[in-house]
């Protein structure tokens, strides 16, 4: 039997500085968001796209554990994109219009699914350059 162990983990943090002769001043701007789970199914879909489209189909019984079995994400729960390409690219949901998340340069778009539909089909939309894609979807 597989185990899932892991973390959806955003850090943002930024320090805003002025100074002048008599007075420095400093802000932090900071959002931290961290959940982890420790049941549950995961599914990683990677792949290399050129400026086409690139459509991933259903991710349910599609993709393999770490023990060798199917994947059946029944419930999808929170959902993560990465593209490695300098362009934006975006994943959009085909069904339910339930997310779109964009990327470029490696930066990853996370968004919560909730169980808001039975399952996930999406597609990588055309867009100028090459790159990889990583997905992410984690649900029970």
């Amino acid at each position: 039997m597989s185990t899932v162990k892991g973390a959806f983990a955003i850090k943002v943090e930024f320090l805003d500085s002025t100074a002048s002769t008599d007075l420095q001043s400093l802000k932090t701007i900071s959002l931290r968001e961290s959940t982890e789970y420790t049941t549950g199914k995961v599914a990683i879909v990677t792949g290399t796209a050129g400026t086409a489209a690139v459509s991933l189909g259903s991710f349910d019984n599609l993709y393999r554990n770490a023990a060798g079995n199917l994947v059946s994400i029944a419930t999808p729960l929170r959902l993560a994109f990465s593209w490695s390409g300098s362009n934006y690219r975006k994943l959009v949901d085909l069904g339910d219009t339930v997310f779109v998340l964009k990327s470029r340069n490696g930066s990853a778009a996370v968004t919560d699914i909730d169980g808001a539909v039975s399952g996930v089909d999406a597609s990588l939309e055309s867009g100028s350059g090459t790159g990889t894609y990583t997905i992410v979807l984690y649900g029970t």
